[in-house]
């Protein structure tokens, strides 16, 4: 294995792991069980990729690769029984760089494999990036009951379209410099993520449709 693949195996672990401890700190204000907040964890770290291999009509991820599953439940569990460690502000300020690089890899992992197979060239692909990466949390937020993520002024989904385009673009035009190309495009949804974290940066209300005023 090399230093890369290693990379790309901790990061997939580790978001994972962040995608399902999403679920367990979305749940925290109701009254769910250990039971539910496994489902959820669950839901949330794989349904994006599950929607996205169902779309292409190719074997879902975690079938072949029964760990995925495994990681989720182990996740869940771990934030059920520790959830007042993982809200700590250090904590949670980690988890939220964990999960940034998580739907950054995640996205540009999922454009590539729908524009490996040809689906829907050159619109698909971003779309699917984008399922895959909030896919699983906006199911998880339906089965809530609570507002979609897509529905929040947070920077999250608009980011991951961006880097999804981004790395598109460089399929089209510059594809002998397509891992450079995905890097570049993790390095921005990171970045833009970053921004939300640290500065606050949010949709401005021009570009929010407000019919009270």
């Amino acid at each position: 294995m090399t230093t890369t693949d290693f990379i790309i195996d901790a990061i997939t672990v580790l978001g994972t792991a962040a995608f399902a401890l999403a679920a367990v700190l979305a749940a925290s204000d109701k009254k769910v069980d250990l039971f539910s907040v496994t489902v959820l964890g669950v839901i949330t770290a794989v349904g994006g990729g599950t929607i996205r291999d169902c779309i292409l009509d190719v074997p879902v991820f975690w079938s072949q690769d029964i760990s995925y599953i495994t990681i989720a439940c182990i996740a869940s569990l771990f934030g059920f029984f520790c959830f007042p460690l993982i809200q700590l502000k250090k904590i949670n300020t980690v988890y939220l760089y964990i999960d940034a690089l998580a739907i950054a890899m995640f996205a540009i992992q999922g454009t590539d494999k729908a524009w490996a197979l040809g689906f829907g060239l050159p619109v698909a692909p971003v779309i699917l990036g984008i399922i895959t990466a909030v896919g699983g949390g906006v199911v998880r937020d339906t089965l809530l009951q609570r507002p979609s993520l897509l529905l929040n002024k947070e920077l999250y989904a608009i980011p991951v379209a961006l880097g999804c385009l981004l790395y598109c673009g460089f399929l089209v035009f510059f594809n002998d410099f397509s891992q450079f190309g995905a890097l570049i495009s993790v390095g921005l949804i990171v970045y833009l993520r970053h921004l939300s974290i640290q500065k606050h940066v949010c949709v401005p209300d021009w570009a929010i449709i407000n019919r009270s005023q």
